[in-house]
């Protein structure tokens, strides 16, 4: 999509602004880059249509492209369609922009959302013995600092899974927004730019509470300068909470995943998000109401949460 053409100045100078206005408005970094995008290519598909300004866009021309996204070919991968998730998330874009063009107040566009039906898709989501045998594997034997990199490691499951954080939310915590007293993590970037406290349990506050006070110092200290044989200051962030070996932020959440992975045994396939999947049908197994799932995954609406009901009471699931 990066590289669909847009011909005319005022689609390529809203595309700019679009991008400048999340910054300014706090969203978060993934949603910044990747909504200009799936803009960039509406405003390709109207170009196609002799639609050169927004004040001519009009709900066919919204609805066509919804129709237009249903059929043509996924060209990251070149073959098959786009998924109901990847049309959904150009919807979004599109709305988020539409948000900010009647909220600038230069310009107003009328249309009504309307997102695809999901029910279909039914995330995977990883088992109690699973999620353990990860823990387990985070003190594997490294050669560099074992107990190091084992307490971030460690410190980052309790997160991302015991919080059910999206994987942009937990690369953007900073070490105050943790709050071991009160034993709440603070989400300053969330999906819609939304922010929300999230509780965290005694279990957790103990493996955040053991990287704070020592690994997390080595990541920062020492920053495998040795090891590389070259200073890397300028790229070190004192802020963040998880810091990579560079003493920067550390970004490749799924890397580490997949190294716990490899370390525990388990073959079933997982993302970065399949731990919010999976902690939100536990805590729907152990008797949450969905209503308190909802606010703890910070969903605008319980639709969204609503899937992991289907997950539950799939006989196949019952001895998660």
């Amino acid at each position: 999509m990066k590289q669909l053409l847009i011909k005319t100045a005022h689609f390529t100078t809203l595309q700019m602004s679009f991008k400048d206005w999340l910054r300014i408005m706090g969203y978060a970094d993934g949603t910044v880059e990747t909504f200009p995008v799936h803009l960039r290519e509406f405003f390709h598909y109207l170009e196609e249509r002799n639609v050169f300004h927004i004040r001519d866009i009009q709900q066919r021309h919204y609805d066509g492209f919804i129709s237009y996204l249903q059929i043509r070919t996924n060209k990251r991968f070149g073959s098959g369609g786009l998924s109901t998730s990847a049309i959904n998330k150009e919807i979004q874009s599109i709305n988020t922009f539409a948000k900010y063009i009647n909220q600038n107040g230069r310009f107003t566009i009328d249309i009504k959302p309307h997102y695809l039906q999901n029910s279909q898709e039914v995330p995977n989501v990883l088992t109690y013995k699973e999620i353990k045998a990860l823990y387990e594997a985070t003190f594997t034997p490294h050669r560099e600092n074992t107990q190091a990199i084992g307490q971030r490691d460690r410190a980052i499951l309790a997160i991302i899974y015991g919080c059910g954080l999206r994987k942009s939310e937990g690369t953007a915590l900073n070490i105050t927004d943790i709050d071991l007293v009160k034993r709440t993590v603070f989400v300053r970037k969330g999906k819609g730019n939304k922010q929300r406290y999230v509780p965290i349990t005694e279990g957790i506050v103990s493996d955040i509470e053991a990287y704070l006070k020592e690994g997390r110092y080595w990541f920062l200290e020492y920053q495998w300068q040795g090891l590389r044989g070259k200073s890397l200051n300028k790229k070190s962030d004192s802020n963040a909470l998880f810091i990579n070996q560079f003493g920067g932020r550390l970004q490749a959440f799924y890397s580490r995943f997949k190294y716990l992975q490899q370390h525990s045994g388990i073959e079933t396939p997982f993302s970065t998000h399949t731990f919010r999947h999976s902690i939100a049908t536990h805590l729907l197994q152990s008797g949450m109401d969905i209503e308190e799932i909802a606010k703890f995954l910070g969903h605008s609406s319980l639709e969204s949460t609503q899937i992991y009901t289907h997950i539950t009471q799939d006989p196949s699931y019952e001895n998660l």
